[in-house]
């Protein structure tokens, strides 16, 4: 490969044609497009199946009439779009030419407002690899440059004057790489997994915490185990929880970042990845710690898996769905080891991540920008439910905290031999940072997930070492 450039030097009469795919953007019309349709239901998903069994051009063209694009959030490379500017500064004719619809490259090309001409592909044609060499030598009627990425472009680079490509390397001689801000796969895939929100997780260990086996060694690998695998599987939701809201993260202020909607992760390894990730821990789990603890992670998968398709999008619904999400977790803990889980640390669960779930609608709802009465892209709510949806976290919060009272009181069993009274501290531990948290977040101070707020605040960490301490207390330490 010859040394990065940022353009080509050419005459004024030599015309450049330009990739859309991974090439002006960093992401994949056509794969975007298939999933956003096939999320639609069980009809549409098999009426895409049945569609590109027919080819893939017949599929895009399918599509492309029932998926409408904004190309106004896709993620342009900016690199990219330097070249073109370049060459028509020069007085040269640009073309963007894209196995992506005609419907599609043609919204882009008048979005940005850069291109000649736009081409793409039609039921009859799909134009990749050698049928877009023949359209582009038909165009050109002579010599030409080309921008793509990948190895479908091959033959067209062979036959360009001159190239540059974007990521993939033919190792031809007058194919130029484009210098790019990238981003690593490994890096990129870490992130989509969000190891950060692992820390839900850790729900798992509380059955083992209020049943007093803190320092039995085979109670405790045994929830490191259940830890580990739900938190494989959380990431692998998370992954197909982002292939489906490509659409609406691009449209968030803080989402758009994220790998699968900037692009930075492409969506078949996302999508190889995803799948793995939800299937491969389900059968450990049943190898190794029992087809019970397997059936509750399945479960998990099922509520989740319904709450990313449809069950979000329900008001009300959404939070109570995502409040017995959290929930699922302590209860998995407790078949982890064999350990029936109190029906008041269960009612407990439910009200405080029922807070916590409307904590998290609450940021959303004070930052957006949208008209007070219309819905929030991918939500079912509007913006002037804030007080209510504020009202409600608040109620949810503090009937949690009188549950964790009652519950205090039959959790003396498991704590022969300490001081089950220590355990009220908890309750003013708990009151204290649920009106902080929420006093925060009316305030602006607090965005996105509360539980991501948690383990970044500092406060609130001392808050957590000091009810382990309590907790531990309670149970080892005797008063008189």
């Amino acid at each position: 490969m010859n040394a990065p450039v940022t353009g080509l030097k050419a005459p004024v009469g030599r015309p450049l044609y330009v990739d859309l795919d991974r090439t002006l953007i960093s992401a994949d019309v056509s794969l975007e497009n298939w999933l956003n349709f096939a999320k639609r239901g069980i009809v549409p998903a098999l009426l895409l199946c049945w569609w590109l069994l027919r080819g893939r051009a017949y599929a895009k063209s399918m599509v492309a009439r029932r998926v409408r694009l904004d190309p106004a959030t896709l993620p342009y490379r900016e690199e990219v779009l330097e070249i073109v500017r370049a060459a028509r500064a020069d007085g040269r004719r640009v073309v963007l030419a894209s196995g992506s619809h005609q419907r599609h490259v043609t919204r882009v090309a008048r979005h940005l407002g850069l291109f000649d001409n736009a081409v793409g592909s039609v039921a009859r044609r799909n134009l990749k690899g050698r049928t877009k060499l023949a359209w582009i030598n038909a165009d050109a009627d002579g010599p030409f440059d080309y921008v793509g990425d990948s190895r479908a472009d091959r033959p067209i680079w062979s036959s360009a004057h001159e190239g540059l490509t974007v990521g993939y390397d033919p190792r031809q001689r007058h194919v130029r790489s484009v210098t790019l801000r990238r981003v690593p796969i490994w890096r990129a895939t870490l992130k989509a997994m969000r190891p950060h929100q692992w820390a839900k997780n850790a729900l798992i260990g509380v059955p083992l915490a209020t049943s007093g086996l803190w320092f039995e060694p085979l109670a405790t690998l045994k929830t490191g185990l259940a830890f580990l695998l739900f938190s494989l599987t959380a990431s692998g939701v998370y992954l197909i929880n982002d292939l489906l809201d490509i659409e609406s993260d691009r449209a968030h202020r803080v989402k758009f970042s994220r790998p699968i909607a900037s692009g930075t992760l492409p969506i078949p390894i996302a999508i190889g990845l995803g799948l793995a990730l939800l299937t491969l821990p389900l059968l450990a789990a049943a190898l190794t710690l029992g087809l019970a603890f397997a059936a509750v992670m399945a479960t998990y998968l099922v509520v989740t898996t319904a709450y990313s398709l449809r069950l979000k999008q329900a008001m009300t619904l959404d939070v109570v769905v995502l409040a017995c999400l959290y929930t699922i977790r302590i209860f998995a803990g407790g078949v982890a080891i064999e350990v029936a889980v109190s029906s008041w640390l269960l009612t407990f669960a439910v009200f405080f991540f029922l807070s916590l779930a409307y904590l998290k609608r609450y940021t959303e709802l004070a930052v957006t920008t949208q008209p007070p009465h219309r819905l929030l892209s991918g939500r079912g709510y509007v913006g002037s439910d804030i007080e209510i949806v504020m009202m409600s976290g608040v109620a949810s919060g503090m009937v949690s905290i009188l549950v964790l009272a009652l519950f205090i009181k039959s959790a003396s069993p498991a704590y022969q031999g300490g001081t089950p009274e220590l355990l009220w501290g908890l309750c003013l531990v708990l009151l204290y940072w649920l009106n902080r948290v929420w006093m925060m977040a009316r305030r602006g101070q607090v965005s996105g997930d509360p539980i991501a707020f948690a383990i970044t605040d500092r406060r609130s960490l001392i808050l957590g070492a000091i009810a382990l301490v309590i907790a531990l207390a309670a149970q080892r330490l005797s008063l008189p």
